[in-house]
């Protein structure tokens, strides 16, 4: 997914933005670090994510070594209570991870894609 399709599938979805924040792959599109992810990341609010469960047609994709749960909608929004912070900013209208906590969080997973994503963040910042 590129930009435009990302926010496309936002404006779609429509989530309440004081409850969610786009992360990882979804919110460096929308950055400019890259420019296509396969799906879209989410991190909600835990109450979101029980609303979220209820209120569309959920598949549980994973569940972590701490079992914390990872949900996918129609296969192209993953959400999940984990990585959620308050601190967010607004691109495009919609709630992003910061940079900060963007890196923050490609850092803690240091799996070999987000070593990649790493190097592409901090060749823009130069």
């Amino acid at each position: 997914m590129n930009r435009n399709e990302i926010i496309k599938v936002l404006k779609k979805y429509n989530f309440n933005p004081k409850k969610y924040v786009v992360i990882s792959g979804a919110a460096m599109v929308l950055y400019g670090f890259k420019d296509e992810t396969p799906d879209i990341d989410i991190a909600v609010t835990k109450e979101y994510e029980k609303e979220l469960l209820e209120n569309y047609k959920c598949e549980l994709e994973n569940i972590t070594k701490d079992g914390k749960k990872a949900y996918m909608i129609d296969d192209v929004i993953n959400f999940a209570a984990n990585h959620y912070k308050r601190s967010k900013e607004y691109v495009n209208n919609f709630p992003v991870m910061k940079v900060k906590d963007l890196i923050e969080l490609k850092q803690k997973l240091n799996r070999t894609k987000d070593k990649k994503d790493l190097k592409l963040i901090f060749d823009k910042l130069k």
